[in-house]
């Protein structure tokens, strides 16, 4: 493939992620070209990567993701590029729909997304707004970029998007462990968020964040959407996601606070 233009590349940005990196490059059988930009990771994380033939890409550990995902994607080289992290993993069906998707030259989508199930403390929801969950990740080289505002984002296309089937999985917490350690990061880039829509603190603002919408995000994911179905797992998803944003709304005000003294 050296000089050749890669087909289907895929970009990963990693930091400190050599188990789950690993069983993800696993699936990676239907690319060209995987790119690793390595985000001054202290494990294996760029050694597993190396192992497994990608091209790795050191960047720096920045709070904004989509700054370092953009840097794998302009890492690349192929005709399509495919953006993943390094929890989730491609399913068979998957890989055969991304296949056929580019190798179709008659198709009008300049992008294409898929579902997303993922998995809650050892178990996939399929319930309470967990799935489909529909993710915007494969498109034509040049035409989709972050916007890289916030943690958070979906890629902007230039061009029409298109829908496949097949599910790609993802290990969202698979403990509550894992749910605490990346924690700190969603409560800090919930806080930027409302710093950055100009949101004002008092007593309307308490109410409505400490009160008002954590429960009704609670009901309407566990009852309303079904969230029940999924047993414990889907309790905890729909509670732990009421709560961050209650989290996320204390941050921003201790933060104020701060200021003031």
């Amino acid at each position: 493939m050296q000089g050749e233009t890669p087909r289907i590349s895929v970009a990963i940005l990693a930091h400190n992620e050599a188990g789950d990196l690993a069983a993800l490059l696993e699936t990676l059988t239907f690319a060209e070209e995987v790119v690793v930009a390595d985000a001054e990771s202290t494990d294996d994380t760029a050694a597993v990567a190396r192992r497994a033939g990608a091209v790795v890409v050191p960047v720096e550990n920045d709070f904004n993701l989509n700054v370092n995902k953009t840097k794998a994607i302009d890492a690349c080289r192929g005709d399509w590029i495919i953006y993943l992290d390094p929890d989730e993993s491609v399913t068979a069906e998957l890989a055969a729909a991304v296949e056929a998707a580019v190798a179709d030259g008659d198709a009008p989508y300049a992008a294409y997304e898929f579902p997303r199930l993922n998995n809650y403390f050892g178990k996939y929801a399929k319930h309470g707004g967990a799935y489909p969950d529909y993710q915007l990740r494969l498109f034509r080289r040049g035409r989709a970029r972050f916007p890289c505002l916030s943690v958070h984002e979906r890629l902007r296309v230039d061009g029409r998007v298109g829908r496949l089937d097949a599910p790609l999985y993802h290990r969202t917490y698979p403990t509550v462990s894992d749910y605490l350690r990346k924690l700190p990061l969603y409560v800090a880039a919930g806080a930027d968020y409302l710093e950055r829509r100009g949101q004002r603190a008092g007593i309307a603002a308490d109410v409505y964040y400490f009160f008002i919408r954590p429960a009704v995000r609670f009901w309407r994911r566990y009852l309303f959407k079904g969230g029940f179905l999924d047993g414990w797992a889907g309790f905890l998803a729909c509670f732990l996601d009421a709560a961050q944003g209650v989290l996320s709304y204390y941050e921003f005000r201790s933060r104020r606070g701060r200021r003031r003294r």
